[in-house]
């Protein structure tokens, strides 16, 4: 099933507010998972595979602790939100030519995003390799070196960025529909359902139908 980028887009928010995510970091995960969406990448899995894995897990203990060598969780794999995030932080030093290593991210494939606007922030070409999987960004431009299953790993034990001289791989092309499967679509409403208020007699009472009055 195919979903527009803008329903995929506030799924996925919704989904990681639902998860216990900051509205900030809720706002960059629906970003991620569209920009992910939009290059024919599987982004909503993604997502998925992260909100349940981390589900009821202090976010606290997924974050960088230590930006000055290589960057790891406190407790459990590193998140790839809140690592993403930072990264674009770090941006103007990776254009410099600060090389950055992340270790134990979970989900991998949630960074590319945010190489990709690392790149663009920064005006600087820009590189991002997992296992044999290997993303490059110039602007708005993306290409991807290799595909296999370690695009859609849960795990990456070592994950690089680093600038890039010439740009390889098959470029990425621009779409305007992201495909979603029913069990992904599935988890991620589930997730979000929890941001929805839980009803109420008075809720009941306000909305559609007669409630106790007689119109007889």
């Amino acid at each position: 099933m195919t979903w527009s980028l803008n329903e995929t887009e506030a799924l996925a928010r919704k989904a990681a507010r639902g998860a216990g995510l900051s509205w900030g970091l809720a706002e960059e995960a629906g970003k991620a998972t569209r920009w992910l969406c939009s290059a024919g990448l599987p982004g909503p899995a993604a997502l998925a595979g992260l909100l349940t894995q981390n589900d009821g897990t202090d976010y606290g203990q997924l974050c960088p602790t230590n930006t000055d060598g290589p960057w790891q969780a406190r407790g459990g794999m590193l998140c790839p939100l809140s690592a993403g995030a930072a990264l674009c932080d770090r941006a103007d030093d990776l254009a410099a030519g600060s090389a950055v290593i992340l270790r134990n991210v979970a989900y991998p494939l949630l960074l590319v995003p945010f190489v990709a606007v690392a790149s663009e922030m920064s005006g600087s070409t820009l590189t991002l390799r997992w296992g044999d999987v290997v993303t490059i960004h110039r602007g708005e431009e993306a290409w991807l070196g290799a595909t296999s299953t370690a695009l859609a790993a849960p795990l990456a034990e070592e994950a690089h960025v680093e600038c890039a001289s010439v740009p390889t791989g098959q470029p990425l092309q621009r779409l305007y529909r992201g495909a979603m499967d029913a069990q992904t679509s599935d988890i991620l409403g589930k997730f979000a359902h929890r941001t929805y208020a839980p009803d109420t007699p008075e809720s009941r009472m306000a909305g559609a139908g007669a409630g106790t009055s007689d119109n007889d």
